[in-house]
């Protein structure tokens, strides 16, 4: 959902009166419960294709899992009412997950109509939910400081909603097709989602609204304006987090976001060396962490973040020995995102790559992918002359590497 909202003041200074206001805000704890309805209902036919969009795989994850994973690590968030059109199909994608605050509600034929329906979903819990919480379940990014300026704005002033700066200008066209007007754009913000209401509003809101709301409205802000008065506080969010996915290009750009925004990659050697230096600084501006580690020898893993990392690239001295990585190694996985390891072997010289047999090194490199494939990681092997004028072949090459999806290389043995 995302609509236009006309604002009495053009787009920078509406963005300055938010931050002004919120800036009040900021140091409240939230230290009340919150609850959240993610409808996903929708059949999706702006997307195309027999799957609604929802349940999508995005890095072999549904689209609407996301979201959901999001919300249910905020502490302050009670219950979870996720509005879907299958609800035995959901609960059984579900069974994997580690989701407990989750409801799952069955949708009806609108937008307004499944909002409803998981509002009264929450409201026969037994929790006293301050504030609630509308959010697109095709939405993947739930960005948490946002989440909490809009919670704190909600119950200070009734609703709050997050807008974006609109990007193209909007034509009002007449009964026949006709050009009517063009909007101003300084004049009008982009209505996004996620959006906060005080509970009872929310609820007034829709006990008060027409049939003709419940079929043909999609703005919660509207509602909480028309039957409750409430006039939302609107909070700028950045267009890199407040996105949906709609056409089938969005799944595409869906994939890469999250992929760069999960990737976290550990670099880890018994020397410091140059390649993993440049490596680092490659892949600073491409994934969400890079930490590198220089270890006393393979065996020896001390490390002071503590973070687990779903990419982890090894500078081997010595040969590989699978079960022993896999052992040592095993506390650094972050078993939930799928990711790749990635094993990197200097050689001394050409002659020590021609001596090699290669059926056996693509035979090695199976059965290591087999075995990673259970931590949901991908392997590839690369050899490589200890050859400083190469750093930069190999660096772009990891790199790549790390971008694409793990699985796509994995069980392979690469010779640069």
């Amino acid at each position: 959902m995302t609509n236009c909202i006309p604002v009495k003041t053009n787009t920078a200074l509406c963005s300055l009166l938010a931050v002004t206001c919120l800036s009040k805000l900021s140091s409240k704890m939230i230290d009340f419960d919150v609850g959240v309805i993610l409808p996903a209902a929708g059949s999706g036919e702006r997307l195309g294709g027999s799957t609604p969009k929802q349940y999508c795989k995005i890095l072999d994850k549904p689209l609407f899992l996301y979201a959901l994973e999001a919300f249910e690590k905020i502490s302050y968030i009670r219950r979870i009412a996720l509005v879907v059109d299958d609800p035995g199909h959901v609960e059984a994608l579900l069974q994997e997950s580690n989701c407990h605050k989750v409801l799952v509600v069955q949708g009806e034929s609108t937008r307004h109509r499944s909002i409803r329906a998981g509002l009264q979903a929450l409201t026969k819990q037994e929790c006293d939910l301050r504030i609630v919480i509308v959010h697109d379940a095709v939405r993947p990014i739930v960005p948490e400081d946002l989440i909490e300026l809009l919670v704190k704005a909600a119950d200070e002033t009734g609703a709050a909603g997050s807008v974006c700066p609109l990007v193209s200008t909007v034509l009002s066209a007449e009964s026949d097709g006709s050009l009517k007007t063009a909007l101003d754009r300084k004049s009008h913000l982009a209505s996004e989602t996620p959006q906060a209401f005080q509970t009872n509003v929310l609820v007034s809101s829709y006990n008060k609204c027409s049939e003709e709301d419940l079929d043909c409205g999609t703005e919660c802000l509207q509602l909480a304006l028309t039957y409750g008065g409430i006039h939302a506080r609107l909070v700028e969010g950045s267009p890199n987090d407040l996105w949906k996915v709609t056409i089938s290009r969005d799944l595409y750009t869906a994939s890469q976001c999250l992929r760069e925004r999960n990737n976290s990659v550990c670099i880890m050697g018994t020397v410091d060396c140059e390649p993993a230096r440049l490596l680092a600084q490659s892949l600073m501006s491409c994934v969400k962490t890079v930490e590198r580690v220089v270890m006393s020898n393979e065996e020896d893993v001390q490390r002071s973040s503590g973070l687990r990392f779903n990419n982890v690239v090894f500078f081997h001295t010595n040969q590989i020995d699978m079960e022993r990585s896999l052992l040592n190694f095993a506390a650094l996985f972050d078993l939930d995102n799928q990711g790749l390891i990635i094993h990197i072997l200097e050689q001394e010289n050409a002659e020590e790559l021609q001596n090699m047999n290669v059926y056996d090194l693509q035979s090695s490199g199976r059965k290591m992918a087999r075995q990673y494939h259970k931590l949901k990681k991908g392997v590839v092997v690369i050899h490589c002359l200890d050859n400083e004028a190469d750093s930069g072949n190999l660096v772009r090459l990891v790199t790549t590497l790390i971008q694409t999806h793990p699985y796509s290389m994995t069980g392979q043995t690469l010779f640069l």
